[in-house]
């Protein structure tokens, strides 16, 4: 037996080891552990279809992180010690991720940038693998909430450098690591992370493409700005005839005194962009030192597949804005994805050309999101049998919102040389936008063309430029879009003839409703054509060889 202050002592040193052990856990594993993984379960995944989403961020999303680091094998390893963390998210997915370091990290091993020192870390990836990149014993409390306004202006810069469409972000797929990091060295480290493949590829061409530093105003120099665009607008902007809710004299008393409490050209960037969004018009952006502010969208399917088009049509040629070839029953396509190339429609002319001997065409647009619309003209007339009135359009013409000039003509003429007199059916959707829908509704407009698939964007506005100065440009559209009988199409866009409705997951790597809908009308429409009858033959008097 053991007397009393034996016991006493025995029981002292097993009281003292327990503190010791709980002391040594309490060190060791944080008391505020977040298992993000669980606070944020992933429900999305990666689409072929190029969907996008929209996302945002709260007080909720900011989390204090005991260290960031990523390693892949010995080609790639970044480090970071203490920093936060803010988080987008589309219900509870997380899109994207903004790291901060409270001190610059390192880039300790990479092909490009090693031993460079981090400010910021901008990271894509899919949302299953948001544990995995922010372990639960690196995550602690929640962080400061400022750190979402810095956190925007990062996803401002860095959303239209990886997985997006239509300046929202899409699920990247599941191997798939985007890593972009600003240095105190000022120059932008970029990286594709393939944690499949095992490679870690640097991107060059995103080096000068910096954030930019915030400028501080001058005094009075916000609400000068402020004053001019908002002037602009109201003497400019021909759509408040046909918004009438819009109450801009309100919108005003409300954003003014927001102005003139900013400090830099971003905050009063990100005011006007924030009053300019209450017009919910596609064309108006703001852009500050070189970057845009993310502004109004709305959600506009992409009613397409192009790696459907191989499968369904077989292969393809293919350059810049331009894809083209034919099935092997002789029905042509071409996709016009852009109006933004000056010499497009002489490559039009030549994919044109091409499709001689085929009982009919399909004209691809349901990708393409505007440009120059003189192109379209160009290319337009090739199907056009006479001069055509296709569209109007009204501007200002008065310090009233109502006051409204003469509706204006828009006529386009057929090709000198050569008319394409088969069917057509042209393809579009929301995704088809500003000068292609004028080009919808040229090709519209000519007897022998078929319009299919879903409305399109409904929006187009000839905009100008507003250089306001402090490194700020604003976009001001000034007409209002109208179709050949005086209609608007702004917001409601351009009815195709014969709709074809189908949903996003219809839309895969071998399937295309839109497409193969064509197909179908196309080759019923077709099946009593002539073989020999020429579908694209020469205007009268050219002599021009085919």
């Amino acid at each position: 037996m053991y007397s009393v202050p034996a016991c006493r002592r025995r029981t002292f040193r097993l009281v003292c080891s327990v503190f010791v052990l709980s002391l040594v856990s309490a060190l060791t594993i944080p008391v505020s552990a977040t298992d993000l993984a669980k606070q944020y379960p992933a429900t999305l995944d990666f689409s072929k279809q190029n969907r996008s989403y929209n996302w945002q961020t709260g007080p909720q999303d900011v989390w204090r992180l005991e260290s960031f680091e990523y390693q892949l094998g010995d080609q790639f390893q970044i480090k970071l010690g203490p920093s936060q963390v803010v988080l987008g998210k589309n219900g509870s997915n997380v899109l994207w991720a903004a790291v901060y370091p409270d001190q610059p990290g390192d880039i300790l091993k990479a092909s490009g940038g090693q031993g460079d020192h981090i400010t910021s870390v901008w990271l894509r990836f899919h949302p299953a693998r948001i544990g995995e990149l922010f372990p639960t014993d690196t995550v602690g409390k929640q962080g400061d909430a400022d750190l979402i306004k810095q956190a925007r202006r990062l996803v401002n810069h860095k959303l239209r450098s990886s997985w997006h469409a239509g300046a929202r972000p899409m699920v990247p797929s599941r191997e798939s690591v985007v890593i972009d990091c600003e240095t105190a060295e000022r120059e932008r480290r970029f990286y594709v992370i393939d944690t499949t493949k095992q490679t870690a590829r640097y991107v060059d061409a995103f080096r000068q493409q910096t954030l930019s530093v915030p400028q501080p105003l001058e005094q009075g120099q916000a609400v000068r700005i402020f004053d001019q665009v908002w002037n602009a607008f109201d003497r400019e902007y021909a759509l408040f005839a046909v918004k009438p809710q819009v109450d801009w004299q309100q919108l005003k008393q409300e954003y003014r005194p927001r102005a003139a409490n900013a400090k830099t050209n971003q905050d009063l960037a990100e005011t006007l962009n924030a009053m300019l969004a209450e017009l919910k018009d596609l064309h108006i952006y703001v852009r500050v030192s070189g970057s845009f502010l993310n502004g109004y969208q709305r959600k506009r399917l992409f009613n397409a597949s192009p790696a459907a088009a191989v499968k369904l049509l077989g292969p393809l040629n293919q350059i810049k804005g331009l894809r083209w070839g034919r099935t092997q029953d002789q029905i042509g396509y071409i996709a016009v994805d852009t109006l933004s190339i000056s010499s497009l429609p002489d490559r039009f002319a030549a994919a044109l050309k091409q499709m001689q001997g085929t009982s009919g065409l399909i004209l691809d647009l349901r990708a393409n999101g505007g440009g120059a619309e003189p192109l379209a003209r160009k290319m337009a007339g090739y199907f056009a049998a006479e001069p055509t009135l296709y569209a109007l359009h009204q501007y200002r013409s008065g310090p009233k919102h109502t006051d409204l000039g003469t509706p204006q003509k828009r006529i386009f003429a057929p090709d000198q040389n050569w008319y394409y007199r088969g069917p057509v059916i042209v393809l579009q959707g929301e995704r088809t936008m500003s000068s292609a829908e004028a080009f919808v509704l040229m090709l519209a407009a000519c007897p022998q063309v078929t319009t299919m698939g879903d409305r399109t964007a409904g929006s187009s506005g000839n905009p100008r430029q507003l250089d306001v100065g402090a490194e700020i440009i604003v976009n001001l559209p000034r007409w209002i879009p109208q179709d050949a009988n005086g209609k608007s199409f702004d917001t409601v866009g351009i009815q195709p003839g014969v709709p074809v409705k189908a949903a996003p997951e219809e839309f895969t790597r071998t399937a295309d409703p839109v497409l193969s809908a064509a197909l179908k009308r196309l080759r019923k429409q077709t099946s009593d054509l002539e073989s020999s009858e020429a579908v694209l033959v020469p205007r009268s008097g050219n002599n021009t060889q085919q």
